[in-house]
């Protein structure tokens, strides 16, 4: 019986031995056991590869990819998380590149980060990291087949070329043709060099004429004065010319203007509807100034109607105004817009119970990892909508179902400063959750809270935003 026990509690010790030595392997496997930082990147065509796959920095196993999100419009791309071991994180910078790729031409897809320059700033974490679309070998196949049709054209555009030029030359060689002949016929080749002398010296001639002034040319290019007096003649005629063509074209615009106008006609038209609209406008006022069976005229009736109309619309003010702010019907407004917290002061806000209620949720953002300088001031960077957009996903569906506020804060300047810069920043994050979750502009409001929070909250100073997810009412 004793040998018996002993045998199952050597068996049982083996396996948890065996399990722990398989644990350890796989942890080892998938970096487990190791910490990590995670970044993200964006692609077009994944080519492949899946959640899981293989990270490699600079061709080493570094980490896995964790999460692929899908693109919500064909324009959009796919959003990679991924992670790699936290040694290896000095070498991914802002200026490093990512792409997928392949274990063999049939193997795997993976991920490879190349590193940045030792220039860069390192790459914080959840920082969307450059990333270069990868070629699909189909691609690369049919280009290699495109470019094997040109060169096989080309190569046929040679041969046809040079098949040519020997029909050419054996054309010349033979006599056939124009150049053939004057190659082959030496009577021929007499005759050309023959009128080409002849019509050389005949050129000569002429040109010795003209220098010499013989001829109408000749006395043209010689004699300045006769030159001189052409020149006047045609400055004279060009113009007369031009005078003549500006006077015919103010004549035929003022014969269209008359033509098109129809004066007459357009002057007994316009005689005619004066002489009706006076006669409206008559008739008009004598309806009006009329008076009723009452006694009581159309003009008198207006001017009471209109006084009515005022005194009912400043008392239907007065009555939405006091609903407003009526502690009973406050949710009721509020829910449909006609109360926002545009219409509460920094001070009022810290007095509601409201919003300072400990039970709301508070995410604190610091300015420095949510803004940058531009060249319009203060903006927000790429790495503060990573954090904003890591921090708000976490509440899921309470963003769409609850109210938010988002508190402004800023340390530096005088008051007047800090609520401007406190402002600037609230009103920055609102307008990117709004168009990051598509949220109701209703339910987000901001306050400008210059560098004080509310008291009874966890921090008695700030310097950037908080994000209040207030409880449903």
């Amino acid at each position: 019986m004793g040998i018996r026990k002993e045998s199952i509690g050597l068996f049982v010790i083996g396996g948890l031995v065996l399990f722990g030595i398989g644990m350890f392997l796989i942890g080892d496997r998938h970096q487990l056991f190791a910490r990590h930082a995670e970044y993200q990147t964006e692609f077009s065509n994944l080519s492949g590869l899946t959640p899981g796959a293989k990270v490699r920095v600079s061709g080493l196993d570094a980490g896995e990819v964790l999460a692929i999100a899908v693109p919500d419009s064909p324009a959009a791309r796919f959003r990679l998380r991924f992670r790699i071991d936290a040694r290896l994180r000095t070498l991914v910078r802002s200026d490093s590149l990512v792409t997928i790729g392949r274990e063999g031409v049939v193997g795997g897809t993976y991920l490879s980060v190349r590193p940045g320059s030792s220039e860069a700033p390192q790459a914080a974490a959840l920082a969307t990291i450059p990333s270069a679309e990868p070629t699909e070998l189909s691609t690369i196949l049919t280009s290699a087949a495109g470019l094997l049709d040109d060169l096989k054209g080309t190569l046929h555009g040679v041969t046809s070329a040079v098949s040519n030029v020997n029909e050419v030359v054996v054309g010349v060689k033979e006599g056939r043709g124009t150049a053939g002949m004057l190659l082959r016929d030496d009577a021929l080749a007499s005759d050309i060099r023959r009128t080409v002398t002849a019509t050389g010296s005949s050129i000569r001639a002429i040109t010795a004429d003209l220098q010499d002034g013989r001829g109408t040319a000749g006395m043209l290019l010689r004699d300045e004065a006769v030159a001189g007096q052409i020149r006047e003649a045609v400055a004279a005629a060009r113009a007369a010319t031009t005078e003549l063509r500006q006077a015919t074209r103010k004549a035929d615009a003022l014969m269209t203007d008359l033509g098109s106008r129809q004066l007459p006609q357009t002057a007994a038209e316009l005689v005619e509807h004066l002489r009706d609209s006076a006669q409206q406008i008559h008739q008009i006022t004598s309806d009006i100034s009329t008076p009723d069976q009452a006694g009581v005229s159309a003009g008198a009736s207006v001017r009471s109607s209109l006084t009515n109309v005022n005194v009912a619309t400043a008392n239907l003010a007065d009555v939405t105004e006091a609903a407003k702010h009526n502690f009973l019907v406050r949710g009721f407004f509020n829910k449909r817009g006609y109360y926002s917290l545009a219409d509460i002061s920094p001070e009022q806000y810290r007095r509601d119970g409201a919003f300072t209620n400990r039970s709301n949720r508070r995410i604190w953002l610091s300015g420095s990892e949510l803004f940058q300088h531009g060249s319009n001031g203060e903006e927000l960077s790429e790495k503060g909508k990573a954090v904003l957009q890591a921090a708000l996903i976490q509440h899921g569906e309470s963003l769409t179902q609850r109210a938010i506020v988002i508190e402004g804060y800023a340390h530096d300047g005088v008051p007047a400063d800090q609520f401007r810069i406190s402002r600037s920043r609230a009103m920055a994050v609102q307008q990117y959750v709004q168009q990051r979750f598509e949220l109701d502009p209703q339910h987000l409001g901001v306050v400008p809270m210059n560098s004080a929070p509310p008291k009874g909250v966890e921090r008695a100073t700030w310097d950037g935003v908080c994000i209040v997810v207030l409880l449903a009412s």
